[in-house]
């Protein structure tokens, strides 16, 4: 088969990148006895994990700040932390149990004060914006007693549980003192079983066991340290070195190496993240991406399959065209992905008035998911095939975050989305008016409502498959691929499993 220029260099990105990680050597220190020591993409910028929906911002935070509830990814169950127990008793009230005995770091005491105010926290999207699609169903919270809250919904919500699982509760009055949402990120005081001890930017965050921990502090793990590390390959690079315990995102071309070295292996988990282009048509961004037949230019012109095969190895899938995983209820297989066809590419450009191609700006972060850039430039290198010339803007991680929150990706920028496993989480982020979002469409947006109240199964089913075809033809992102998360571990370091939206906690975890 030949081999076209685009998939060798794509393939050249990946030898080169384990050249640099094979270069280092396997010689590696003694990791220090009762630490912890994580490297991830970048350093926190709240460690209040409400502050945005990064699981690499909730994954630190929520070692100090618990939430009612966590989905396990062991069990696929929705278990309790803080609460106890949360029951319907009609389809919008819920009986939400807490439990008893627990108290803040500060001395202050956990209970429904504090369950109330934080929902009341939550539910302000001035406060908490990331969370606001989470927060939409929720009418009010009310204290029944000490250790009982009433929840009310605006509507019945199918997801019920995973809105209980995304609240943090803080302590009402070191909330105040602190001055809000700002203070409380720097310095936050929790239920959880460790504290802050230490915080240098962009070097370290140090965190020591809770010795009044009202639960299990897990076994050998005295302290946390939190390295942010924004290249893949000095993340691997140090985890061979035995500077790391577990270093996240580690890229596929390094697994190998990994899996080879005594005392090291690499937990693999099928990711909740699907990997798309925005190409936006809302008002405030004019542009070519304003005609579908551009938007689907592109998608005819990026030969996914080879950037799966070449950078990725096989590792993940292709996204058929539509944003739902396979799991997912309302992924429709009769919507298939756009084909790889040049000349198609080539002759809906000129018919979009075209003829000799286009200039387009396109954002990509590096640093903030594996292989970020080498998948951005094998796209850009695609495009060029047909004549689009993309301009190539590299972000740090933290402003790739902070445009995309603003809108600021456009009018074409590289996205990975991980949602909450369900449905609307993951349609809510097409909504016009979110944040994240660079699609207007008004039909969509009704079908993203329709569904988020829908509670039969079958009928949400539909909804959504008409929200996937309507967004297929209009070719409303680029669709690329859903990921497969891979993470570097240190044997010593026993029950380590994140979820597929790369949310874990500490909870049954244990250090040798």
């Amino acid at each position: 088969m030949k081999i076209s220029r685009r998939t060798f260099n794509a393939a050249l990105a990946g030898q080169a990148l384990m050249a640099g990680i094979l270069g280092r050597g396997s010689q590696a220190m003694a990791l220090p006895a009762g630490t912890l020591t994580v490297a991830q993409g970048f350093d926190p910028v709240s460690l209040w994990p409400n502050f945005s929906t990064t699981q690499e911002q909730i994954n630190v935070g929520s070692a100090i700040v618990e939430s009612l509830f966590w989905v396990d990814p062991k069990t696929n169950k929705t278990e309790p932390v803080l609460a106890e127990s949360f029951a319907l008793e009609d389809p919008k009230t819920v009986k939400i149990v807490l439990r008893k005995g627990v108290k803040y770091t500060n001395g202050e005491a956990f209970n429904a004060d504090a369950v109330v105010n934080t929902f009341k926290i939550f539910t302000d999207v001035k406060t908490t914006p990331a969370y606001g699609r989470y927060s939409a169903p929720i009418d009010r919270a009310e204290k029944v007693d000490d250790y009982t809250v009433k929840l009310y919904l605006k509507h019945p919500y199918p997801a019920l549980h995973l809105i209980l699982s995304q609240i943090y509760i803080v302590p009402p009055k070191y909330w105040a003192e602190a001055g809000g949402a700002e203070g409380f990120g720097k310095k936050p005081i929790g239920t959880g079983p460790y504290v802050l001890t230490e915080w240098i930017r962009d070097n370290r965050i140090v965190m020591d066991a809770n010795p009044n921990y009202w639960g299990k502090v897990p076994e050998g793990i005295k302290k946390l340290v939190w390295r942010p590390v924004p290249d893949d390959t000095a993340r691997t690079n140090g985890l061979l070195a035995g500077e790391y315990d577990i270093a996240t995102n580690i890229p596929i071309s390094a697994a190998a190496q990994i899996k080879a070295q005594k005392g090291l292996r690499v937990v693999s988990v099928p990711s909740y993240r699907i990997f798309t282009i925005g190409l936006s048509n809302l008002p405030e961004h004019p542009g070519p991406l304003h005609d579908k037949r551009v938007r689907q230019a592109l998608n005819y012109a990026i030969d996914k399959q080879a950037i799966l095969d070449s950078l990725l190895q096989g590792q993940g899938r292709l996204l058929s065209g539509q944003i739902l995983r396979k799991e997912q209820i309302g992924f429709d297989p009769a919507v298939k992905d756009y084909p790889y066809d040049p000349a198609k590419a080539k002759a809906l450009l000129a018919e979009a008035g075209f003829p000799n191609g286009l200039t387009i700006t396109f954002k990509f972060p590096t640093g903030r998911y594996a292989q970020d850039r080498e998948v951005a430039e094998a796209v850009a290198g695609m495009l060029a095939e047909v004549g689009v010339k993309a301009e190539m803007v590299s972000l740090e991680a933290g402003e790739f975050l902070r445009q995309l929150s603003a809108r600021e990706l456009a009018p074409m920028g590289f996205v990975g989305l991980a949602p909450a496993d369900d449905p609307d989480p993951q349609w809510a982020q097409y909504r016009s008016d979110w944040r994240y979002s660079y699609l207007a469409n008004p039909e969509i947006d009704k079908l993203i409502d329709a569904g988020a109240q829908e509670v039969d199964p079958v009928k949400r089913a539909e909804i959504y498959k008409k929200a996937a075809q309507i967004m297929h033809d209009e070719a409303s992102v680029l669709f690329l691929y859903q990921a497969v998360d891979l993470y570097g571990v240190t044997d010593r370091v026993k029950d380590f499993l994140p979820r597929g939206d790369q949310r874990w906690t500490l909870y049954g975890m244990s250090m040798a």
